[in-house]
């Protein structure tokens, strides 16, 4: 997200990302410690046949992640879904997808024409630029306690290197990261002249931030990248594992129809005024109407404790 002038079935996704991410980060926002996973919901009574239709697509899916650190750059991604009752995997070479697969049942391979890459662009331009010569987006502004943070993705935070505002003033440095395996990072704002505001840039103007309430599949989402400017697209798929190549395999991203280019990486995903999360990657570019993915924003809030600076939409106003 470029701030305007400087600028619950959650619980899966959430222990995933207290499982596996592990990011150094200042005693204010570090007071979440992400340890071993604790103990999950107790179960009262006997599993809906719902749930008992994804358990076996579910150890699918962590049998495909436990083979992460080997997967082929072919093989681009995963994901339950669950009207076919399958776990669709994507590849642009269907013979590896199916070599990578081997073993499971209820795999579906879809062939797919290009791979996801990584949406940061190392490039001079606006919005927020590093040090050591990278360009991303601002997603969202969030904070702990009276520390200050901007929430962007992770393989730009992993760059390092000092952050600089669309006016080329220092924002901060990088306070943590999480890339691969998820894909956020934190940037503390630690110039005073820096302001945050709940706001991100649409087409000739504004929109406020006001909760960070999860959409589900079939519902529309919108983008607001320092490149491709603000557009949408719908929801297609949930809690997708993408590879996007060269061991940087990402856990846990919402797949969408809204197409990204380079140095949007970072940038809000909303629904309405409400925060979904922040670009990961995406393949096709906005050229050939591609399609993107996005860290959740909601695993990442509850993780380390943050809250999301919001604020009202004017048109609730009375």
């Amino acid at each position: 997200m470029l701030v305007r002038g400087r600028t619950r079935a959650l619980m899966a996704v959430v222990v995933g990302l207290l499982l596996s991410v592990g990011v150094a980060l200042p005693a204010s926002a570090a007071s979440a410690s992400l340890g071993p996973e604790s103990p999950g919901p107790t179960f009262l009574g006997p599993l809906s046949a719902g749930l008992r239709n994804l358990l076996p697509l579910r150890g699918v899916m962590a049998v495909l992640d436990s083979r992460s650190g080997r997967v082929p750059n072919s093989v681009t991604g995963w994901y339950i879904d669950p009207a076919s009752g399958s776990v669709v995997v994507s590849a642009t070479d269907d013979a590896a997808a199916r070599a990578f697969t081997a073993g499971q049942d209820k795999v579906r391979i879809e062939h797919v024409n290009a791979r996801p890459v990584l949406m940061s662009g190392l490039r001079g331009g606006d919005t927020i630029t590093t040090s050591s010569g990278g360009r991303c987006s601002i997603g969202f502004n969030v904070i702990s306690g009276p520390t200050r943070y901007i929430l962007t993705a992770g393989h730009c935070t992993k760059m390092g290197g000092t952050w600089s505002g669309p006016d080329g003033k220092t924002i901060g440095t990088v306070a943590g990261y999480s890339f691969p395996g998820h894909d956020f990072g934190l940037i503390e704002v630690t110039s005073p002249s820096w302001e945050q505001t709940h706001d991100i840039t649409t087409d000739g103007g504004s929109l406020p931030v006001t909760g960070d309430a999860p959409v589900p599949v079939g519902d529309r989402v919108c983008l607001s990248g320092s490149t491709s400017g603000y557009h949408c697209g719908v929801v297609e798929a949930i809690n997708e594992t993408v590879n996007y190549g060269d061991g940087n395999v990402v856990h846990g991203l919402t797949k969408t129809t809204v197409c990204a280019e380079a140095g949007d990486s970072g940038g809000p995903f909303m629904s309405g005024t409400q925060a979904e999360g922040t670009l990961s990657g995406g393949s096709g570019g906005c050229l050939l109407g591609g399609q993107s993915y996005f860290q959740p924003i909601q695993p990442v809030l509850y993780a380390y404790r943050l809250a999301l600076v919001t604020g009202q939409d004017p048109r609730d106003e009375r």
